[in-house]
């Protein structure tokens, strides 16, 4: 009997550790993995064609890998997804999230004074990054954060 309490309470963080790194959130940790190996198709393909469209992925990629040399690697770039309840009303008007129930924010820290806001959309096989924008943490704090 012991032992089955031993075991149900060394489990116990091992599942609450799945459901604090969400899937989207982990994509866009994967998508500066992939950056920092100078994975530019791998990249890629976390991206959606319109995103894609607008920023090369040569640049792209190249952004992306120095983010992650500046903050010392991607574990502590602090990738967060961002509840709706932390967000600005205003801030989730301007991106669509208010009607858009498959829609995410997920914030990675780039260096001191500036984080990436990253909108990752969950489509039915996949989550995709659809837009990001780059913010000073004033701003940040003023626009996007309750």
């Amino acid at each position: 009997m012991k032992r089955l309490v031993l075991l149900i309470v060394m489990c116990i963080p091992v599942f609450l550790a799945g459901c604090l790194s969400p899937n989207s959130a982990r994509i866009v940790n994967d998508m500066y993995t992939a950056a920092l190996m100078g994975e530019e198709e791998n990249v890629a393909s976390y991206f959606s064609e319109e995103y894609l469209e607008a920023h090369p992925i040569e640049e792209l990629t190249n952004e992306a890998a120095e983010d992650v040399r500046a903050m010392y690697g991607v574990n502590m770039m602090n990738i967060t997804l961002i509840r709706d309840r932390e967000l600005q009303d205003n801030y989730i008007e301007s991106i669509g999230l208010s009607d858009e129930q498959n829609l995410f924010v997920i914030t990675a820290q780039t260096d001191e004074a500036e984080v990436m806001v990253w909108i990752v959309e969950r489509g039915k096989t996949q989550y995709t990054i659809i837009q990001g924008e780059r913010y000073d943490l004033d701003t940040y704090n003023e626009k996007v954060l309750d």
